[in-house]
Formats: structure tokens, sequence, C-alpha cells
């Protein structure tokens, strides 16, 4: 099928799986045909995530299978309301205008998804899982925490869609997925706001930088996006009505954001604390429950059958197996002081929990990402105004549904930021539209009473500008790529890191080989079998000191490795590292196949100012006799 094809299937399979759930739940009477559709999607692609686990575990992830999978999913748009039902939305000048922009984010966007993929994340695990999963025709079980070993309900909506469509089906799925975020926030934004506020607040996220870095790849956080507004939506609708399917629909909510993602247990949580806190708790509590256990149990489940530890590798000292070689406890604790200790550079406490906003907006402190993938200027502007808004109309603050978003935001921040995972601030990004919906109605209601219209207006002008500004210098790459005859090698030789040396290794490397590599970001692009040797994984040990070089020589052998691609030390005479690789050169246990040679590049936005020379090898490992 062309990917074209493939797209619209997916997009109506996870449409019609969501409407069939939201009858399940007996939601959709209570919902507006704008909420049903989009929150429909939404839910529809985790089930449609939870449904590929089975086909996988069963090893039938074959185009068929999937096929079938998706049209059957199709069947359940019959229950869709006709989106005539929905009232007509009449457009001001502004509207108009800040719909006008939201076409030109959405051209941007779109000229990103047509090229080929260049994230390096989504290479190195995100859109390779897909392929690896692809090509084995079933799940494998990955050895590697951050990257492998973690909740992957999401990357199981990729399968299908690189399955049957190929890479360009893939990417128009990333965008198509993470557009639809902004579509869900902009829906249930009009309970709060009228079309320009609800316009504006789309537009922000959709132009904040750590959206516009990664909601185009595979990158997991901006779908998750969808999961957290249902189970909030969910959350305060069961407040407000009483009723407990919303309590299970907010459950299912927070169950896919667990399966897609780690810090998806602490939203569980946040979300949990907010239903808890009421006359209903008991019962509420309990639906919650079940459904988030059901929506989000599968890949904890398969992490605890291969390694004793359901979160791996959090628990690892405690329920890990003891007969492992894939992972042992004395590197478990080396990974995690190594990890956790540069995932972590603020100190965790109160203090830092205040000021780690204004740090991720203002560039104080050493914060990983914040830079170019923070959530931009908007907070900070529109907060105050917020605040006077909030405290003019606090009597009305207990029964609004924008306490329980902003609590359950809260109580997830809160909860992030002491667990010790990683400070990444795009970690956040799920709850930032909870944010964004609270503080713009409060500042709203302020604007409405004081008529005050310059200071906001002015906060949400610079806002936009400053992130459209940033949108635009990101996508001129990939406007470039399509200006100058969308060639696909120069693009990815410009972009990705070490792709020189991909032709060359798929050219001369056979099908029975497999080739130890350091760049993670190639491992998309090869055609034949590749590991990625990091500190990530146990198997092939790279802790920095390491002088073993027989051991070294004995892991490779263990793991098939045949060939290696290694980055040449410029500073001595052909020299590696880590250390044990000299060692091995030096014994013959590493011949010299090919030398060759290109630009390592930073950014993919500004490549011309951070490129430098990167030489890389190719070496055949030697026969068993070398070390002798």
């Amino acid at each position: 099928m062309s990917a074209l094809a493939v797209l619209l299937l997916q997009v109506f399979c996870c449409l019609g799986l969501g409407a069939a759930t939201l009858r399940a739940f007996r939601a959709d009477a209570e919902m507006t045909a704008a909420e049903c559709w989009t929150i429909a999607f939404a839910i529809g692609i985790g089930v449609l995530g939870w449904l590929v686990f089975p086909l996988g575990v069963a090893a039938q992830l074959q185009p068929l299978s999937m096929t079938l999978l998706l049209s059957a999913g199709c069947v359940g748009t019959l229950l869709l309301p006709r989106p005539a039902m929905s009232s007509p939305v009449g457009l001001d000048a502004v509207g108009k205008a800040l719909l006008a922009v939201v076409a030109v984010v959405l051209l941007l966007d779109l000229v990103e998804a047509v090229a080929p993929a260049a994230d390096a994340d989504s290479l190195a695990y995100h859109f390779n899982l897909a392929k690896d999963f692809l090509a084995a025709g079933c799940i494998m079980f990955v050895p590697s925490p951050v990257e492998g070993a973690v909740p992957l309900l999401l990357q199981m909506t990729y399968v299908p869609a690189l399955g049957l469509g190929g890479e360009t089906a893939l990417t128009l799925w990333a965008m198509t997925s993470g557009w639809a975020a902004a579509a869900l926030l902009f829906v249930l934004c009009r309970r709060h706001l009228g079309v320009n506020g609800s316009l504006v607040v789309a537009l922000v996220f959709l132009t904040t930088p750590a959206v516009v870095y990664g909601g185009g790849s595979g990158q997991v956080e901006t779908r998750i996006v969808l999961f957290a507004l249902v189970a909030a939506w969910g959350a305060a609708r069961a407040l407000d009505t009483g009723q407990v399917r919303f309590a299970a629909l907010a459950g299912l909510g927070a169950g896919l954001f667990a399966a897609a993602k780690y810090t998806g247990l602490l939203f569980v949580v946040a979300a949990g604390v907010v239903l808890l806190v009421q006359r209903r708790s008991l019962v509420h509590g309990a639906a919650f429950a079940v459904a988030a256990v059901i929506a989000g149990f599968q890949w904890y489940t398969w992490n605890a059958i291969h390694t004793g530890d359901p979160v791996f590798p959090m628990l690892f000292q405690w329920l890990g197996r003891d007969d492992l070689t894939m992972w042992t406890k004395p590197y478990d604790l080396f990974f995690k002081e190594h990890y956790f200790g540069g995932e972590n550079p603020l100190p965790q406490s109160p203090l830092w929990l205040l000021l780690y906003p204004f740090s991720v907006t203002l560039g104080f402190g050493s914060l990983l990402d914040a830079g170019r993938v923070g959530f931009g200027p908007y907070g900070l502007l529109v907060l105050p105004f917020a605040v006077l808004g909030a405290w003019r109309f606090r009597d009305r603050l207990p029964m609004s549904p924008l306490l329980t978003y902003a609590l359950i935001a809260l109580l997830f921040y809160v909860a992030w930021f002491f667990a010790g995972g990683s400070q990444r601030v795009r970690h956040l990004l799920p709850v930032l539209p909870l944010f964004l919906v609270s503080v713009t109605a409060a500042a709203e209601r302020w604007r409405a009473v004081t008529r005050q219209r310059s200071p906001l207006t002015a906060a949400i002008v610079v806002t936009i500008i400053l992130q459209l500004g940033g949108h635009g210098l990101f996508s001129l790459n990939y406007v470039r790529h399509l200006a100058g005859g969308a060639d696909r090698e120069a693009f990815l030789t410009r972009n990705v890191n070490g792709y020189f040396a991909v032709p060359w290794i798929n050219a001369n490397l056979k099908a029975s080989d497999r080739i130890f590599i350091q760049e993670r970001q190639l491992r998309y692009y090869l055609n034949v079998p590749s590991y990625f040797g990091s500190y990530l994984q146990a198997m092939i040990e790279l802790r920095p000191g390491a002088t073993d070089a027989r051991k070294l020589y004995s892991q490779l052998r263990r793991a098939g490795i045949t060939h290696l691609l290694l980055a040449r030390d410029t500073e001595s005479a052909g020299g590696f590292y880590p250390a044990p690789f000299d060692k091995l050169q030096q014994t013959r246990c590493l011949l010299s196949l090919q030398r060759l040679e290109g630009q390592k590049v930073q950014s993919r936005t500004l490549p011309a100012l951070v490129s430098s020379p990167q030489p890389l090898d190719v070496l055949r490992l030697g026969g068993e006799g070398c070390l002798d």
C-alpha cells in the first residue's frame, strides 16, 4: 500500500478503536462531537499500541495480520457522531489570523514529515525498534535501559505504519499523531476559552521548542500528551458528575501514559491522588486503578519475565534475577551512578523545585537540553496575570475543572522532580498542556474583569513571534532539502552523524556479518545486523578505564561481532577509545578494511556553525589466535 493509504487506514483504525472504547465506557453520550472525535483518536492510539503487543508476542508481525487489525479497527468509526452535529465556529479577524499562522506551522511540519528521518533518538531506538521487530516478525526483549527495556506502547503504533507503508508512512504518522495532541488541546480548551483563546493555546503548544524538536520525530512525549489530557479530562468529569465511568476513563488515560513511559507511573499517582480527595474516593479510586492496570501492565510484565524487575533497572538490585549475563547487579550499580548522576545536575531540594521552571526558561543552571527543547517564555509571561485571575475568582476554584488540571500537573511535577530519574525538561511535556490551559483561562478571566488587554496580548504576541521564528529556523533544513531536489543521501549525510559510513557498510558487508558501532543513530539506516556498544548495555562492557583486551575480544565474539566501526583518535597514531580497542589493534585482532572521512554535525538546525572532521574506520575482527 502507498504511504498515504496506510496513514489513512491507521488514522481511521485509531478513531474506530477509540470510539468503541468510549461506547464501552458509555462516555460518548455526554460529549460534544468534537470531543468525541479527538478523544476517540487519543484513546485509539493507545488501544492500537496495546493490541500490537500480543501480535508481537505471538510472532505475528506480518503484513496480513497488521492489515486485518487496522481494518477491523476502522469498523468502530460507525459509532462516531457526524461532524455536522457540532455547531459551526465563527472566526473574527484575530481568529482568522491565528488560523493562518496555524496553517503555516502545519505546512512547515509537513515539509519535515516528507523528509527522511534524521532525529538521533528516533534512529537509535524509537524507529529502529519498530524496524528490528518487523525484521524478526516478533517483539524481542532488548536488554538496554533507557532505549530498549522500557514501556513501548507508542513504538508499537510505529510497527504497522513502517511495516505496511514504509518510512514515509512512519514519518507522516509521527506528524499526524503529534498534531492530534494540539487538536485535542484546542477542543478541551473550548470548554474554558473562546475560539481565539483556544487557538492561542494550541498555537503556543505547537511552536513550543520541545514540540518543534520532538513532535515530528519518534520521540514519545508529544504523543503522550494525548493520554495525559484524556486522564485529566476524565478526572475532572468524574469529580464534576460523580460518575464512575469517567474515573475509569481517567484510569485508562493514565495507564496508557504508564505504558508509554516510566514517568507515567508518577502521573498515575498524581491523577489518582486528585481523585481520592473527594467523597466518592473509594469507588472512583477502584475504577481508576483497575483501568490503569489493564491499560498499562503489558510492558512491566514483559520486563519482569525477562529480568525479574518490572521497572528495569530501577529495582534490579532487589528484584533482578541473578542468572543474567546480559545485566548483572555490579554493572547495574555502575550504570545508575553514571547515568543518574549525569541526568540530575540540580540539587533535589525545595528551593530548586521552585527555581527549576525559571532556570529552564531563563537559562541559568546546568540543565540538559533546556536551550533547544525548552518550553518557551509563555508560562512566565502569562503567570502573573493567571495568579491575579485565580485570586480574583478564588471562590469558584473548588468547582472548576481547571483546578483538577492544575493539581494533576503540579503533583506530577513535584513527584517527577524528586523521583531523580532525569531533569530533562522535555519529560514534563505531557503535562504542559494542562498548565497552558489553566494559566491562560485564569489570565483571560483577569483580562475580562479588568479590561486591561494590552499586557496579556503583548505576552501572547511576543511568545508566538519568538517561537514561530524558532520553528521557521528549525524547518529551513527541511525546506532546503525539498528545494534542492530532495536528494536523500545528501540530506542524510548533512544531518546524521556518521552517515557517510553507511553506504560503504551496506555495500560491502553481508547479512551474515554483524558490525559493532558506537554511533547509535546509524542503526536505522544500516541494512546489515549491528550492535550498539555503550554503557547502556552490559554484554560488551565499555566502562571508563577498561583495559582488559582479552575480555573485550571474548565478549565481541560471544555477541557475534565480525566488524567494528570506530572513531579514529586524531591526536595519536591510530589509537582508539575505549582503551581495550588499542590493544586489540596492536595484537592484530582488529584489521583495517576502510578509512572514511566525513563531518561531525552537532546541530541539524545550524550545521555549518559546529561541524568538525569525523574520521571513522571499518575494521574486521580477527580470528581466535590473534591474542596469542
